[in-house]
């Protein structure tokens, strides 16, 4: 059942990344919209394939065993993860105090300020995740 989801999730990632891809040379967009959908087509496949690969072959699944319950694999994404939070929540700031420094629209700046109060508030949790896990 898992891999009939992980089918048709692989399915409409891809459809959608095509047509995001057909859609942004149609309608003559940037070039990174036709860019986007080409990535979201390719990794949503990769995903499955890389996926379907480690649940089919007895070294597959075992190795995957291994990475998903080893404590340092936990440790080293929980590291990981708070370091990235850190340099995305930098980011979202810098682009923030350029939107106002720019005077873009107010939209804008309040897309990019609740988006970094959301990850404000979601750090906590995904940092009490990674604590009950250990």
């Amino acid at each position: 059942m898992n891999s009939l989801r992980n089918l048709i999730v692989m399915i409409v990632l891809a459809t959608t990344g095509i047509a995001t891809f057909i859609y942004g040379l149609v309608k003559d967009l940037p070039l990174g919209v036709a860019g986007l959908g080409v990535a979201l087509a390719g990794i949503s496949i990769e995903m499955y394939v890389r996926n379907k690969r480690d649940t089919t072959t007895p070294s597959g699944e075992k190795r995957s065993e291994i990475e998903k319950n080893d404590e340092r694999n936990v440790l080293i994404n929980a590291k990981s993860g708070e370091a990235v939070n850190l340099i995305m929540d930098a980011f979202i700031v810098m682009a923030a105090l350029l939107s106002v420094y720019l005077q873009l629209s107010t939209v804008a700046q309040t897309l990019l300020f609740s988006l970094l109060i959301i990850r404000i508030a979601v750090r906590p949790i995904v940092k009490r995740y990674y604590d009950v896990k250990m």
